[in-house]
């Protein structure tokens, strides 16, 4: 990257900061023409840096149909630009302003909904377990006394301390650190998102040791994008593309199947029923107006 592009970047990611919160993403993006964005870089396959060093990612294909629609309702380009987040830090940074939207594996609560606001879910998991071959972890009094790795902040710490509050959380500072300790033998198992521990089970140095429990996840999750709270303008947007991008799933339209199959489809990276998720994505769509097709919004 030279040095004249490092300038421009500085000089817009200079002006989003110069637009004063208060007016609303749509005017700071309408006054910068950048898009400011938070996602994740270890949550495969959501949001991670590939084996060529690319940042890439489901929640990377959401954004970037966020910055369509952006650019259709603005009638001016858009550029995203992409902030790192973690789950201890992505809340804060929709609270003071630095990015416009975060999407990932972050999890729906009525807990975080008093910081942020979400928009419609794009995908379901649930707490689960990772942990040995022949474990006996399938229910949740098995958990009792037992070391479960979680890492802090994250509903799946919460789950598990409120359902199980015998178990002993062992405090770890991402997964690949989760699945360290699980390997040493330093806990009984980490605690996940069950999407999330079958991509740390394929890249365990012996995938076939381990296994994700319970066949049901102890607590049933759905993903969305976390949003700055009362900016409905914006939040309307958001929703629109992901309408967008669920109604062209269940509807097999070529460009939003091609979306799904390349990270959850059986040649994908994390290959997830198509069946399952095509009635996931009509029950959320029951709660909106489908798009018609053929007319100017799709």
């Amino acid at each position: 990257m030279n040095c004249l592009w490092l300038g421009v970047i500085a000089l817009l990611g200079g002006l989003w900061g110069a637009v004063p919160v208060q007016a609303g993403v749509l005017d700071r993006v309408a006054a910068t023409g950048t898009l400011v964005v938070g996602a994740r870089q270890d949550s495969v396959p959501f949001g991670y840096i590939d084996a060529d060093g690319q940042w890439v990612g489901f929640s990377l294909e959401i954004l970037e149909l966020v910055r369509l629609q952006t650019e259709r309702e603005l009638g001016r380009p858009v550029q995203l630009e992409l902030v790192v987040v973690t789950p201890q830090d992505r809340f804060d940074k929709i609270e003071n302003g630095s990015i416009a939207i975060e999407c990932g594996s972050t999890t729906i609560t009525w807990d975080r909904d008093r910081r942020v606001d979400f928009s419609l879910s794009y995908f379901i998991s649930g707490t689960q377990l990772l942990a040995p071959v022949g474990n006996a972890l399938e229910t949740i009094s098995d958990l009792a006394g037992k070391r479960i790795g979680v890492v802090p902040e994250t509903s799946n710490a919460a789950n598990v301390r409120t359902l199980q509050p015998a178990a002993e959380l062992v405090p770890v500072g991402d997964r690949a650190t989760g699945l360290s300790k699980l390997e040493a033998g330093e806990i009984d198992a980490f605690a996940s998102d069950g999407i999330m521990l079958a991509g740390l089970r394929a890249a365990a140095a012996q995938p076939l040791a381990w296994e994700v429990v319970p066949d049901r996840p102890l607590q049933e999750e759905s993903y969305a994008c976390s949003l700055p709270e009362d900016d409905s303008r914006w939040r309307d947007l958001v929703n629109f593309a992901i309408a967008r991008y669920l109604q062209g799933v269940i509807s097999d339209r070529l460009e939003m199947v091609d979306i799904y199959e390349q990270w959850f489809g059986e040649s994908g990276v994390l290959p997830y029923p198509r069946e399952a998720i095509d009635a996931y994505y009509s029950a959320i769509l029951y709660s909106v107006e489908w798009i018609p097709f053929g007319s100017e919004l799709y």
